[in-house]
């Protein structure tokens, strides 16, 4: 109920979207009598931020090409 009570939802709710982070293998629960405490999984984002990483050095590598594009254009502007 601590995760829960920032979301504007029902508890049994709160508790499926956990239950799919879980399958997914994106955090870890462990249950102790009445207390379920949840862990995030850094390594299972891990191919998450390998992909974003890539991507963002493409588009850094595109915005820098159109500058220099752009710049070209400042200095010439004849066609």
């Amino acid at each position: 109920s601590e995760l829960a009570a920032d979301f504007d939802m029902a508890l049994p709710s709160f508790m499926g979207h956990l239950a799919k982070l879980e399958s997914a293998g994106l955090i870890a629960t462990t249950k102790d009598r009445r207390v379920r405490t949840c862990a995030l999984r850094p390594e299972a984002v891990a191919p998450v931020q390998h992909w974003l990483d890539a991507q963002r050095q493409l588009w850094e590598a595109r915005f820098d090409r159109l500058e220099d594009y752009i710049s070209t254009l400042a200095k010439d502007p004849t066609p």
